[in-house]
């Protein structure tokens, strides 16, 4: 049978979006290759004509998580800089919107776990992912470029993750809002510090008359 161009790049591109959607909602180790391709609407048989193994899927599904996640993490806030970016992403990434939506989630809180046993291909995705999340954050954090400011978005990036996760687990729906809140409110502190209040009146026309 003959297939029109482009039908072995689109089957690839279709089993590595089912791939990278089933490992978020269900877990890699939980996720075998029939299921993969049965979400991708394709017959078991036809895997081993794209991928060699289950672990060249895994690699390749991580490289694609990561981009669907630039995806959907970039676009909505494409027009906004600075304080107003950082305000719309935590409100949205430490959402329960988002603690809810495994399937099109972030990749990070999702896939890191399982990622960290498996070999060096799909860690190596998995990280370089990682580092352009760390790069976004950092970019749009207060005083970006500033010597402390890629601290400031490591840590803004692990609470972000750790606050997904956490929220995740838990049973009790009270304490899950409180561990997104309490995030949400951190991760703020971290990339948009408190600038020093202005000095009185009377002190600041001090400070002029000294400087004249």
């Amino acid at each position: 049978m003959r297939y029109a161009p482009g039908h072995k790049e689109q089957s690839r591109e279709r089993i590595l979006r089912a791939a990278a959607d089933l490992f978020r909602r269900r877990g890699i180790a939980a996720t075998g290759v029939d299921a993969v391709m049965a979400a991708a609407g394709l017959t078991p048989g036809g895997f081993y004509a794209h991928f060699r193994s289950k672990d060249a899927l895994i690699a390749a599904a991580v490289a694609t998580a990561g981009v669907r996640a630039r995806e959907r993490w970039l676009a909505p806030y494409a027009e906004l800089t600075g304080a107003a970016w950082v305000r719309s992403f935590v409100a949205h990434y430490l959402s329960e919107e988002h603690r809810d939506d495994r399937a099109a989630g972030c990749f990070v809180p999702s896939l890191a776990a399982e990622v960290a046993r498996t070999g060096p291909a799909p860690r190596r995705n998995f990280e370089q992912g990682l580092r352009g999340f760390f790069a976004l954050v950092e970019s749009h954090a207060e005083n970006a470029g500033a010597a402390e400011s890629r601290g400031r978005a490591l840590s803004a990036v692990a609470l972000c993750v750790g606050g997904v996760l956490l929220s995740r687990v838990v049973l009790d729906a009270d304490l899950s809002r409180e561990i997104l809140e309490a995030c949400r409110a951190s991760v703020e502190r971290l990339l948009e510090p408190a600038r020093k209040p202005a000095p009185p009146r009377q002190a600041k026309r001090a400070q002029e008359k000294e400087r004249r």
